[in-house]
Formats: structure tokens, C-alpha cells, sequence
């Protein structure tokens, strides 16, 4: 099962989505795969980050905590890669779901390496 954290991103990032026409899907009710933990550990490390809602896709320089920085289509690119990762794990394809987990943690791991 999701995690009280992840629950309480999904919603927050759901609301912010909204805002853009856009929301993930709700999480999981029952059942527990290997991309809940795993998504779990990546909503903590992104609301940890807390990057600002880019204005607009093309804005050059959206901040976060830690040092990091990015664009508003790389932090536009990583919502949507979590939310099929979300969708995936919800509907059980585990190694669809942690492919694009994955995907983040890459972007976010390069970010934090160049930054650092």
C-alpha cells in the first residue's frame, strides 16, 4: 500500500496540478508492490527538493531546496514521469511503474552531482 507520505505528495501534487489542467491519479487502495516503496522514497526526496510550480514550461530557472535547480519543462518532464509512474504501480505494471521512477531519480541524481 502507498504510504501515508506518497498519499499525502499524490494529493499535494495533485492540487498543484490542477491549477494546470492536469492530475495524477489517486493512489492505490489496497495491494503492495515494489514501486510503492519505491515511490514512497521518491515523493519524500521531492517534496524534501520542493521545487517551485514553474509559471510557465519554458521558464528558464525554477529553484528547489538542497541547491537544486532546473527548468520549468525538466520539473514539468519529472511531474509527468511521476505521475505514470503512480498510474503504473496503481494498476499493478511494478516494472513500468519503477522504469519511470527511475527516470527522476536519474534526472535528480545528475542534478544534485553537477550542483554539489
Amino acid at each position: 500500500m502507498i504510504g501515508t507520505a506518497a498519499r499525502h505528495a499524490l494529493l499535494m501534487l495533485s492540487f498543484a496540478l490542477m491549477a494546470c489542467g492536469t492530475a495524477p491519479p489517486p493512489a492505490r487502495a489496497q495491494g503492495t508492490l515494489a514501486c510503492d516503496g519505491a515511490l514512497d522514497r521518491l515523493m519524500s526526496q521531492w517534496n524534501s527538493i520542493g521545487f517551485a510550480t514553474p509559471s510557465k514550461p519554458g521558464q528558464m530557472i525554477v529553484s528547489g531546496g538542497q541547491g537544486y535547480s532546473t527548468t520549468g519543462g525538466q520539473v514539468d518532464y519529472m511531474l509527468t514521469q511521476i505521475r505514470i509512474a503512480a498510474r503504473d504501480c496503481e494498476a499493478g505494471r511494478n516494472d513500468d511503474a519503477l522504469s519511470h521512477i527511475a527516470t527522476v531519480r536519474r534526472i535528480l541524481d545528475q542534478m544534485h552531482h553537477i550542483q554539489g
